[in-house]
């Protein structure tokens, strides 16, 4: 686990190790998410690409899918 400092302009430094192992590069896009307590940060997510080829029925269930999976991960001790 990476610790890092926020800057008083509310900036962070992502270390390089977990740059280079998400192959995050100058203007790379990432989703901010408040779990309680926790920062998630995260690259977009490749399904997300998806969503113009399926119907928007198969998105919305997958989401919903995805919810939980967080939700039963962010209930565990």
């Amino acid at each position: 686990m990476e610790q890092v400092k926020v800057s008083s302009k509310g900036q962070i430094v992502i270390p390089k190790p977990v740059r280079d192992a998400l192959n995050l590069t100058e203007g790379a896009k990432l989703t901010i998410e408040l779990r309680g307590q926790e920062i998630v940060l995260s690259k977009d997510p490749a399904w997300r690409k998806l969503q113009s080829a399926a119907g928007p029925e198969l998105m919305n269930a997958f989401a919903d899918f995805k919810k939980l999976e967080r939700d039963r991960e962010d209930s565990r001790p």
